[in-house]
C-alpha cells in the first residue's frame, strides 16, 4: 500500500501525466498454519499467498490510485488460512489539490493533532495497513487550517469495523503560536468478537503549540471522552467507565548540537479504538490507555567529527497501581574510518517487573561494494512469581551493493518453541532495477509480542519458507 501514499507534490501544483504500477507477491509455506473449522479440530493448511497490484497516476491537480488483491490469509492473523481467497478491490483513492484546498475520497490515512482523538496510520512494524474508507476535506489559508473527514475503518483481520467522523481546526493566533480544537465520534460497526456490546464514543481535545523562542518549543493537548452507550458498573473501578481523559505535553530545547526534551502523559479510560496518543517513552513500549501516566527527560548530543550521536532517557511511569522507572541510553556512530557504522542501546525498565534490553548493530564495509553486518537484540525479563526468561536474536548479513545480500539469524529463548530453544532462519535478497527485489527465506521464527509506536501485536511462531517479490513498473 505504499504506492497509495500519493505522488508527493505540494497542494496547488499542477502535475504532468504520470503512471506507476507496483506488484507485491508473497508465497508462504507455514507448517503452523491451519484452516478454521466450525466443528472438530482445525485442519492443517500450510500453503498461503498474498498478491497485490497497485496503480497510481496523476494529471494536473488530480491524483488517484487503486490496489487489487488476492489473499488467502491476513497479515495480522497469519496462522489462519482462509477456506476461500479474499479477492477484488482492496484500496482506492482520488485526490484533488488546488490552492488552499485538498479534497479526497476513497481510502486514506489521517491523524488529528498528536493522535489523542484520531490516529489511523500505517505501521509497517506491526503489519498494520488500516485506512479510512470515506471522504476527506482540508483547507489551509492564511493563519487558519480546517480539516474534516468521515468514513469507515475495517480491521486488518476483517472481523471488526468502526464508523468515524472528525473535525479539526487550527488557528495561528500569533507568529509561531497555534491553538487547535478537535472532535471525533467513533461507533462500532460490525459486532465485535466474544459478544461485546456495540459502543459509541465521543472524543474532544484542545491544544496549544508553538515556539517560545528560537531554541525552545512546546506542545500541550488535553482530551475528553464520553462513552455514550456504556452503563455504570455496580462495583468500584480505578476510572469512570463512562468518561475518559487524556493529557500530553512536551517542552524541548534545541541549540547547536544539544537537544533536551521533557515529556509528560496521563491517560485514563482513553481508548476510542482509533486513537493512539503519544507514548512519551521508548518507541518499542506499549501505551497504557486504561490507567497510565508517565514523565521523562530525554537528552541528546551530536558530534561532527566523528559523526557520533549519544543519547540518554530517564522516566518514571505508572500502569494502574504499579510504578517504576524506564532508563535507557546509547550511541550511534556513522562512517567511522569511512567504513564503520556502530550503534548500541541499553535499557532497564522496572514498571511491571524487571526488564533489561540491549540492541546493537555493526556494519563494516570491506570495499565500496561489499559489507558485513551484525545485529543483536537481547531481552531479559524477571516477572514476579515465575522463572526469569530471555530472548536473544543474532543476525549476520553479507551484502554486495547494490546486487544482493544473504543473512543467517539465530533466535534463542528460554521458553521452547517447536520443542526447541534455538531457532534458525536464513534468506537471500536480490535487488532489481527501479527498487524491485526478490526475497527468499526459510527456517523457524519464534514469534511473540511486537510493539512499535505504543501499539502491540502478537505474531504466532513460523516454520517453513517464504518467497516475496516487489516489482515496480
Amino acid at each position: 500500500m505504499a504506492a497509495l501514499a500519493g505522488l508527493g507534490a505540494r497542494a496547488g501544483d499542477a502535475r504532468p501525466f504520470s503512471l506507476e504500477a507496483t506488484a507485491d507477491l508473497l508465497f508462504r509455506h507455514d507448517l503452523a498454519a491451519t484452516a478454521p473449522r466450525s466443528f472438530g479440530e482445525p485442519v492443517e493448511r500450510p500453503g498461503q499467498f498474498r498478491q497485490t497490484l497497485a496503480l497510481v497516476g496523476g494529471l494536473g491537480h488530480w491524483t488517484g490510485g487503486a490496489t487489487l488483491w488476492d489473499v488467502n490469509f491476513y497479515q495480522q492473523d497469519p496462522n489462519i488460512t482462509l477456506d476461500r481467497a479474499d479477492a477484488g478491490l482492496y484500496k482506492k483513492y482520488l485526490k484533488y489539490e488546488s490552492g488552499p484546498w485538498t479534497l479526497q475520497g476513497g481510502d486514506f490515512n489521517a491523524m488529528l493533532g498528536r493522535g489523542l482523538v484520531l490516529s489511523v496510520i500505517q505501521n509497517a512494524a506491526l503489519l498494520k495497513d488500516d485506512t479510512i474508507d470515506g471522504s476527506d476535506a482540508r483547507y489551509r489559508g492564511g493563519r487558519l487550517e480546517v480539516h474534516g473527514l468521515g468514513g469507515t475503518v475495517t480491521s486488518g483481520k476483517r472481523d471488526q469495523s468502526w464508523r468515524v467522523a472528525a473535525l479539526e481546526a487550527i488557528w495561528e493566533w500569533a507568529a509561531d503560536q497555534r491553538v487547535g480544537l478537535r472532535a471525533a465520534t467513533v461507533q462500532d460497526g460490525r459486532t465485535p468478537a466474544f459478544g461485546l456490546p456495540v459502543g459509541l464514543r465521543q472524543c474532544r481535545s484542545a491544544s496549544l503549540s508553538g515556539q517560545a523562542s528560537r531554541a525552545v518549543s512546546y506542545y500541550a493537548e488535553l482530551g475528553w471522552m464520553n462513552f455514550r452507550d456504556q452503563q455504570p458498573v455496580p462495583y468500584p473501578t480505578p476510572v469512570d467507565p463512562r468518561k475518559g481523559t487524556g493529557a500530553y505535553g512536551n517542552l524541548s530545547f534545541h541549540h547547536g548540537a544539544w537537544f533536551l526534551m521533557a515529556e509528560t502523559k496521563d491517560y485514563r479510560n482513553f481508548d476510542d479504538a482509533l486513537n493512539n496518543p503519544p507514548l512519551a517513552d521508548r518507541d518499542t513500549e506499549k501505551n497504557d490507555l486504561y490507567d497510565g501516566s508517565g514523565r521523562r527527560v530525554y537528552l541528546q548530543h551530536s558530534f561532527r567529527q566523528p559523526d557520533l550521536t549519544v543519547f540518554f532517557s530517564a522516566g518514571r511511569y505508572r500502569e494502574e497501581t504499579l510504578e517504576g522507572q524506564n532508563v535507557y541510553g546509547g550511541f550511534k556512530l556513522q562512517d567511522a574510518f569511512d567504513r564503520l557504522d556502530l550503534s548500541c542501546t541499553y535499557g532497564l525498565r522496572t514498571v511491571l517487573y524487571l526488564e533489561k534490553r540491549t540492541d546493537a548493530a555493526l556494519a563494516w564495509r570491506f570495499t565500496p561494494l561489499w559489507s558485513l553486518e551484525l545485529t543483536l537484540r537481547d531481552k531479559r525479563n524477571r516477572p514476579p512469581g515465575s522463572d526469569p526468561y530471555s530472548e536473544t536474536d543474532l543476525t549476520v548479513q553479507l551484502a554486495r551493493s547494490p546486487r544482493f545480500s544473504v543473512y543467517l539469524m539465530q533466535q534463542r529463548t528460554t521458553v521452547p518453541v517447536f520443542q526447541a530453544t534455538r531457532l534458525f532462519n536464513a534468506g537471500v535478497r536480490v535487488n532489481l532495477p527501479r527498487g524491485s527485489y526478490l526475497d527468499f527465506s526459510a527456517g523457524r521464527l519464534r514469534g511473540g509480542e511486537v510493539c512499535a509506536g505504543g501499539q502491540c501485536v502478537v505474531l504466532p511462531p513460523f516454520e517453513g519458507w517464504k518467497l516475496a517479490a516487489h516489482l515496480r513498473y
